[in-house]
């Protein structure tokens, strides 16, 4: 049965993971959600981060305690371009167990991560603006009967875990220096956040209001969102306004 069996013993869990989750390096940040899902008996898990969809992202962030081959053998190959949870994890925002994906899926990578202890699932869509998303994945062995009804009756604390994984997950050093903002562009998100219009904005900054529309599509495409709005609250979101 699962450890946790009252709603304050799951309130100081979550508490916990809060206080120390900020700040933490790659390693800290899988040793402690290694730790909270351990609490429910859930024993792998991983949170994969993309910039786009599967089929267009060359580039995936994987923080997990799957074995390190698999996840080396999934990087490498893009596996993640064919592999039906992330298709899924993409277009959705509904949690799911893997048995849920229609059966005409890919299943070839399934009989992959088998040879890892991989075998039955639950995944936890997380997106962002734009096409950016995360995503939380549990995992065990099929032989595994207490799995699904695990997850099942701890749902509501799975989903809390997931969504503070996912706003303090590490963030690349890359990632980081792309979405730096000039101080003009970081001036204009912050009128827009405020609800300035563009006429009113170039006003303030002193800029014409093509200028202003020049910085709206800047932001839009260095944020990789489809529009001004869309760019406003995903900056908002990485607290770069």
């Amino acid at each position: 049965m699962p450890k946790l069996s009252s709603s304050q013993s799951i309130f100081d869990l979550i508490q916990e993971l809060e206080n120390n989750i900020p700040g933490l390096n790659k390693k800290e940040y899988v040793e402690i959600l290694e730790w909270i899902f351990g609490k429910l008996e859930v024993s792998k898990f991983a949170y994969v981060h993309m910039d786009a969809s599967p089929f267009e992202s060359s580039d995936i962030a994987i923080h997990s305690n799957y074995p390190a081959e698999w996840v080396e053998t999934y990087r490498k190959n893009a596996l993640y371009k064919s592999d039906p949870v992330m298709a899924n994890s993409a277009i959705t925002s509904n949690p799911f167990f893997w048995n849920e994906i229609p059966v005409e899926s890919n299943t070839e990578i399934f009989e992959q991560s088998q040879e890892y202890g991989i075998q039955q699932g639950f995944s936890i869509p997380l997106h962002e603006p734009g096409r950016a998303f995360g995503s939380i994945h549990l995992t065990s062995e099929d032989n595994d009967p207490d799995f699904v009804r695990i997850v099942r009756e701890n749902m509501f604390i799975i989903k809390t875990i997931s969504i503070i994984a996912h706003q303090y997950r590490p963030i690349e050093t890359s990632t980081e220096s792309a979405l730096k903002l000039t101080p003009r562009e970081h001036e204009f998100l912050h009128w827009l956040a405020l609800g300035k219009n563009y006429k009113e904005i170039g006003l303030i900054m002193s800029i014409t209001e093509r200028t202003v529309k020049f910085h709206a599509k800047q932001m839009t495409e260095k944020l990789d969102c489809i529009n001004v709005k869309q760019a406003m609250i995903k900056a908002l979101y990485l607290n770069l306004i």
